[in-house]
């Protein structure tokens, strides 16, 4: 609990969570120095980043995945969810059958390891459109290869959430294309992971929540200035509550479908100096929101 507002968790409805990725751990820090600052800043859990770190890779053995969760569960947190960014290198809509097979084993080892880790959700880019290959054929690949994940997220008692790139894919635009996209591969383990920045200027993402409800696996935060962009210092994404989203809006929205799952921080690496204060002011801007004090 973050210790400049102590009674703002208290107001909070729901059991909504708060969890940070670890691939925001400033470069050069150990894991374990990185655990002890996201627990000082009051979150309450770490979403780990398979092949983003150096302590987190498709090489890393089960007995340091689990050695992993073992850190983590000493800080006093938990994993809130497996997330990759493997996915923009091999996604599962390539043309290209090894590239295809690289993209099912990345999301297979995100399954084994998140119930390594004792979590019930991944994150998955989906499929990437490009001048090469078209949106109607990534569409079947990715429906494809979403059924053949499925029966493993299963067993598994994991759920595959696949998130809303919109702009980068120049995929799944719109809410009701992505519940059309969800019924086609027609299982409850395949749901919607909801970056409510990734929208950009193509809607709205109270829009999202309410559409989809039920189906949201977890939320990314962050804010957007609605013009075109990327990475860098040029891209659109901010911290929360410096750019264009209609957070009260947002907050009612998760009100109204009774999202009580986590939400996790993903905003990009802005502050030049003092790098662990991004971590407290987003924990307590997260507590704002939980609570409606908006």
């Amino acid at each position: 609990m973050a210790t400049e507002e102590p009674y703002v968790r208290a107001l909070s409805g729901g059991d909504m969570k708060k969890s940070i990725g670890d691939n925001m751990i400033p470069k050069g820090w150990t894991f374990e120095r990185g655990l002890e600052l996201v627990k000082k800043a009051g979150f309450d859990g770490i979403e780990l980043w398979l092949g983003d770190v150096p302590w987190f890779q498709m090489s890393t053995t089960d007995a340091e995945v689990q050695e992993l969760r073992r850190k983590v569960e000493s800080a006093g947190l938990v994993v809130s969810n497996v997330s990759t960014g493997l996915h923009w290198q091999s996604p599962i809509s390539a043309r290209d059958p090894k590239v295809r097979e690289q993209g099912i084993r990345i999301v297979e080892r995100q399954i084994e390891t998140a119930q390594l880790l004792g979590t019930d959700a991944i994150l998955l880019v989906a499929g990437l459109v490009t001048e090469e290959v078209p949106y109607n054929e990534v569409y079947l690949r990715c429906v494809d290869g979403l059924k053949q994940l499925a029966p493993k997220a299963e067993r598994a008692h994991v759920k595959i959430g696949c998130e809303n790139c919109n702009s980068e894919q120049r995929f799944l635009l719109s809410p009701r294309e992505f519940g059309v996209f969800l019924d086609d591969v027609g299982s409850p383990h395949v749901g919607l992971h909801l970056d409510v920045g990734n929208i950009h200027d193509t809607g709205y993402a109270e829009q999202w929540i309410e559409t989809h409800g039920p189906r949201i696996t977890r939320i990314h935060l962050k804010d957007v200035n609605r013009h075109r962009g990327r990475c860098g210092e040029q891209s659109v994404y901010t911290s929360l509550f410096l750019g264009d989203n209609n957070w009260p809006a947002i907050r009612a929205a998760l009100t109204k479908v009774g999202y009580d799952g986590w939400l996790v921080a993903e905003m990009e690496l802005r502050y030049r100096y003092a790098l662990d204060q991004q971590f407290y002011d987003t924990s307590v801007a997260m507590d704002r929101l939980i609570s409606g004090r908006l």
